[in-house]
């Protein structure tokens, strides 16, 4: 049984709470601060975009737009693009964008990836964790397009016609390293953070041209808990604080971290509401951004806190 993530929260049990009194006295200080659609043209990213090879850059970048934290007591992982170093998400983006050529990205050499090919790809300071791993999903994400899209995401695009929803359906359905559906005691838990930002970011290159996208559920990653938390909207019990502020590890599929991520995705719909009944008719692709470049660009990003630790390429 799939569960409705933004219908009801965790069970109390796992240990992440959500409170509705902080979420609307959150939604009142936000009331008229506008939330637009993102343009997701940070450094790193491509300044042109031709549709001949735009899909296909979102669908392999965010396959790997993961794990992007170093493990304790190593350094940032960071590349170079240009006269720039960056970081986190511009930096795994600015890795793919030397691979665009004048005729677009050649997704065969991309299936024949090497390891020592995935090093140069990420080549870098600081440590890229699981980088094995991301060259085996880049492998297997390209022969998909090659084979079952005869030749590229254009064709996924066009069979969704152009459907944000339904181009997320097919990458989960049919692209590896899509489907973020763990199974719990309670029922499946339809996470699916990956596929439904790259339809976001698809969108967004074209000038936000698809449909349906308008209610996504906000991202369920390592940042927005740490805003939701900062403001008091997330609480965790006294463990499970004491690990995530002392940088433990939390196992991937445990309870503590499928409610962290659960209570993220219900936290933000409860929000976007809010923030519409306010007054703020934003969209959810609109409101994740938002809590992003909080997390990761604004004043307070230093300031709010450890976010939780788990390796995993979901996220």
């Amino acid at each position: 049984m799939l569960i409705d993530l933004q219908a009801e929260p965790p069970p109390s049990q796992w240990g992440v709470g959500v409170s509705h009194e902080a979420l609307q006295a959150l939604a009142q200080q936000w009331a008229d601060t506008p939330m637009p659609l993102p343009a997701f043209d940070y450094p790193g990213t491509p300044t042109e975009r031709d549709e001949r090879w735009w899909f296909d850059y979102v669908t392999l970048s965010v396959s790997v737009l993961a794990c992007l934290w170093p493990p304790e007591g190593e350094d940032m992982w960071r590349t170079r693009h240009h006269d720039l170093w960056l970081d986190d998400a511009p930096g795994i983006f600015a890795a793919f964008t030397r691979l665009i050529s004048d005729d677009g990205i050649d997704l065969d050499r991309v299936a024949q990836l090497s390891n020592d090919d995935g090093l140069a790809l990420f080549d870098g300071h600081g440590t890229l964790q699981l980088i094995p791993e991301r060259v085996q999903t880049l492998r297997q994400v390209a022969r998909t397009l090659i084979e079952h899209w005869n030749g590229g995401t254009a064709n996924l695009v066009e069979t969704a016609d152009r459907d944000a929803s339904r181009v997320v359906e097919l990458l989960i359905e049919t692209v590896p390293g899509y489907q973020d559906r763990p199974e719990t005691p309670v029922g499946v838990l339809p996470f699916d953070k990956l596929p439904h930002l790259a339809a976001a970011i698809m969108a967004a290159g074209v000038d936000w041209s698809f449909t349906n996208y308008e209610n996504f559920p906000v991202y369920p990653d390592y940042m927005l808990p740490r805003v939701f938390r900062h403001f008091g909207v997330i609480g965790y019990d006294a463990e499970l604080a004491a690990m995530i502020d002392g940088e433990q590890l939390i196992a991937a599929g445990s309870k503590a971290e499928h409610a962290i991520r659960w209570a993220t995705v219900y936290a933000g719909a409860h929000l976007r509401s809010a923030l519409n009944a306010a007054g703020n008719p934003v969209t959810a692709p609109g409101l994740d951004y938002h809590l992003w470049s909080q997390a990761v660009l604004g004043p307070l990003a230093d300031s709010l806190g450890r976010h939780h630790r788990t390796v995993t390429l979901r996220y």
